[in-house]
């Protein structure tokens, strides 16, 4: 039964790193497509 406990724990860890880097790479996302929204509609980005 340790064996399901470790990998559950390594599977966890996993899971969250893998969504903390989701989250990450949508919001860089969203700011590079609002950037180019406001480039499109004739602002400068500073």
């Amino acid at each position: 039964m340790k064996a399901f406990r470790l990998t559950g724990l390594i599977l966890g860890i996993v899971g969250a790193v893998v969504s903390v880097t989701a989250i990450v790479f949508s919001s860089v996302g969203m700011l590079k497509a609002r950037q180019c929204k406001k480039c499109k509609l004739g602002g400068y980005i500073r």
